[in-house]
């Protein structure tokens, strides 16, 4: 749900940049004890840089679950990381590119790796120069403490931070 709506939402957004986004989810919702919040921000983060980065072509969002973890994979096929930044690129003020050509401040992949890291996850990129992009978000369905189903505890997470990422 969260997925579909924060592409949604972005559609003007990736339309003008030339990047028509498409989303693949299980048809089931993937249910977790995440902030709603800050997991739209990963992801407008994620596919803003799809679409500044992509090339005007299309751009995949993927969402699938296992027991343990949800995962989100949002992939361009534009002009690619080389392996030198592929590391540094989520570091606070860095950048692949040149900020004359492309705008920016060098945040959002800092933001986005914060955010994820504060959910117990992961945010790793797969990329080869001039073939695109894939950046894929793993985190836990379950927060540390969640035990036996009983949900986090109060002072993990805001109450309605369960929410699906895939189709309602």
């Amino acid at each position: 749900k969260v997925v579909r709506e924060t592409a949604e939402r972005l559609h003007d957004q990736t339309a003008r940049a030339g990047g028509e986004v498409s989303v693949h989810a299980e048809r089931r919702p993937i249910v977790g004890s995440w902030d709603r919040l800050r997991l739209e921000q990963v992801l407008v983060n994620l596919i803003v840089n799809a679409a500044k980065f992509g090339a005007g072509k299309p751009i995949a969002v993927s969402v699938d679950a296992d027991e343990v973890r949800a995962r989100v994979t949002v992939e361009d096929h534009g002009i690619g990381i080389g392996p030198e930044d592929q590391a540094r690129i989520f570091d606070r003020f860095q950048r692949a590119v040149s900020a004359e050509n492309y705008g920016g401040l060098g945040l959002g992949l800092f933001i986005a790796r914060q955010i994820v890291e504060a959910h117990a996850g992961v945010i790793s990129v797969r990329s080869t120069p001039g073939a695109g992009a894939a950046f894929t978000v793993e985190i836990p369905r379950i927060a540390a403490g969640d035990d036996a189903g009983r949900g986090p505890p109060e002072s993990n997470l805001e109450p309605e931070a369960r929410e699906p990422v895939g189709p309602p």
